[in-house]
């Protein structure tokens, strides 16, 4: 782990159970530390919410479905936008089994969010809302792309793009340290930063939270799209997107340094593998050496998808 705020000091499990047990509306009781974030960090809630407004439904029942996300999760994504069904696991029942053999367990932060399994509801709760978005938005794009092999990679990377944009934008959100940090890392593929956080903060005071999004959205796209590390052509590109002015260039340059170190493993390995299996490697290829973003009118589609997601997410 590297997130700061998880050390080695013990904390008490049934302290951070008793903050996690606060019924939602559209909370997974079921998911640990689900029911806090979505009390206290609106994008996470937003993101819920919508995914629920779309009529996707959450299931930590025991299916094929389910045994094949906790197998092979980046596989099955067409099923979850297909069946519409969110699965998760139950790791609220496994904690209430530790503290029932023991109440006072105390553990580090560190050591407990590296030994219960990890729930991602989140991160595909953003690719439904995202898939969405882009079903309603497909004349715009199928004119600004009409092969469909093509579009089925633009699509794959705007959708991931904005679920890294929301799980990023929602690790700056804070409510309190250590439970922020224990829970949020248990639901999310990011970490709470100080850093981060402050960065985020003061780039919305700055250019405005909408623009923040854009930056944000549109260094995640390119950084989707390639390992290799960001360089200045690439930062012009994200800025020119998110419509900054020449006084914005440095800003968007550290918002854009901070999502191209997005994992590079799933930049090398996985994102090639998962287009491989839908047999798109080839456009895929084309894609990352396009500079797709260099022309304006597939800026004014991307501007316009964005700020689409944007209030989908509830403006976050």
């Amino acid at each position: 782990m590297t997130n700061e705020a998880l050390g080695n000091i013990g904390v008490p499990l049934a302290w951070l159970a008793g903050l996690d047990d606060l019924p939602a509306p559209g909370a997974l009781p079921g998911a640990f530390g689900d029911s806090y974030l979505y009390r206290y960090n609106p994008v996470y809630r937003s993101i819920r919410d919508a995914a629920l407004n779309l009529g996707y439904v959450f299931s930590s029942a025991d299916t094929p479905l389910w045994r094949d996300y906790q197998s092979m999760s980046l596989l099955v994504l067409h099923r979850i936008l297909t069946d519409r069904i969110i699965p998760y696991s139950d790791t609220a029942t496994t904690v209430r089994r530790v503290l029932e053999a023991n109440p006072r367990t105390f553990f580090s932060p560190r050591f407990f969010v590296a030994n219960l399994k990890p729930n991602r509801a989140f991160h595909e709760s953003a690719h439904c809302v995202a898939h969405s978005v882009l079903d309603r938005m497909c004349k715009e794009l199928r004119s600004v792309e009409p092969c469909d092999s093509r579009r089925f990679v633009l699509e794959s990377i705007f959708a991931e793009s904005f679920a890294n944009t929301v799980e990023y934008l929602g690790s700056a959100r804070r409510h309190m340290p250590i439970s922020d940090a224990v829970f949020y890392t248990l639901n999310s593929y990011y970490w709470p930063g100080r850093k981060r956080a402050k960065l985020v903060n003061d780039t919305a005071i700055e250019v405005g939270a909408e623009r923040l999004f854009g930056l944000v959205f549109f260094s995640y796209f390119e950084a989707n799209l390639t390992a290799q590390p960001m360089t200045d052509s690439t930062c012009n590109r994200i800025a020119q997107a998110a419509d900054c002015v020449l006084g914005q260039i440095p800003i968007a340059k550290k918002i854009a340094a901070t999502c191209f170190t997005l994992n590079i493993g799933f930049r090398e390995n996985a994102t090639p593998a998962y287009f491989e299996f839908h047999g798109r490697d080839k456009e895929l290829r084309w894609l990352s050496e396009a500079g797709w973003l260099d022309a304006e009118e597939n800026r004014r589609f991307a501007r316009a998808l964005c700020q689409t997601l944007w209030e989908a997410s509830g403006r976050v």
